[in-house]
């Protein structure tokens, strides 16, 4: 195995894989695909797997349909982007996705 540059023993270094940019890019690139927030793509990915399954093969693997994923509009609602989190439990990914966009104060839309 190779070597990390984090610090061994962090919490964050026991429990996050190494795909985390990868799911975070996932589940922004998801809502900017689907144009809604990662919290509306995972109730719509419940109650229609299929449809969803579908929107992975169509995006070659680059949506993940799960919490942690926001838009981010502008105070006038105009769409300006997306931010997807990874690391910990979707709803907590999720309230960092959108304090992040708040604190340079944006809106954040997750669905």
């Amino acid at each position: 195995m190779g070597s990390s540059s984090r610090t061994p023993g962090k919490p964050s270094d026991r429990r996050s894989g190494i795909l985390r940019p990868q799911i975070a890019h996932a589940k922004a690139w998801g809502c900017l695909g689907t144009g809604a927030g990662g919290a509306a793509g995972a109730r719509h990915a419940t109650r229609d797997p299929a449809f969803f399954a579908a929107l992975a093969a169509i995006s070659e693997g680059r949506i993940a349909s799960s919490r942690g994923g926001v838009l981010i509009r502008d105070t006038a609602g105009s769409l300006l982007g997306s931010i997807g989190v990874s690391g910990d439990r979707p709803e907590n990914d999720e309230a960092c996705a959108v304090a992040g966009v708040e604190s340079v104060d944006l809106v954040a839309d997750a669905g």
